[in-house]
């Protein structure tokens, strides 16, 4: 199951989950099941967060879930699978973090980092950020820094990385 997370900023001791999503899915399959929840945080979205992300303090306070409904959403949408995002030391930190914060268990499932594969499968790249990827790849369609768009990305990324890893390692 890849996810991702839109932030507050970049400090999981500072900083708040906005917008959790996940895709969940089956190798060989083009159709996945899919989660999305903008979240309510206790402070004002930053306007710099609002200009990256496009989410807005209207749109999180109109259709925002409290934290704990959406981080039971999302445990309860994956279960035990494997966590697999883009920079997965940073959001796990979160992940820990708002658990922590609503009185639940901490995340014990195994996790993947897309990033770190990227990495190996394709050493001496200029640039490893998730939209450069996307664009050399010819699949940056929607739109960055969106918590779906960039699960989705990651996802091929993750695909295409394993995918080499198993060739090089026969």
């Amino acid at each position: 199951m890849v996810f991702d997370l839109e932030t507050t900023g970049l400090d999981a001791s500072q900083h708040e989950i906005i917008e959790i999503a996940a895709i969940k899915f089956k190798k060989g399959r083009t159709a996945h099941e899919t989660l999305q929840a903008l979240v309510k945080p206790k402070v004002a979205v930053p306007f710099r967060i609002t200009e990256l992300t496009g989410i807005t303090q209207g749109m999180v306070d109109r259709d925002g879930d409290p934290l704990r409904g959406a981080l039971e959403g999302f445990a309860t949408f994956f279960g035990d699978l494997r966590l697999v995002s883009f920079n997965a030391e940073f959001d796990m930190a979160f992940l820990q973090a708002a658990a922590k914060d609503c009185g639940l268990p901490p995340f014990k499932n195994s996790t993947s980092c897309a990033l770190k594969l990227a990495r190996k499968a394709w050493p001496n790249r200029k640039s490893y950020h998730l939209d450069d990827l996307a664009s050399d790849g010819g699949f940056n369609s929607g739109a960055a820094h969106r918590a779906l768009e960039d699960a989705r990305r990651a996802l091929i990324v993750y695909a295409a990385a394993t995918a080499i890893l198993k060739t090089k390692a026969r």
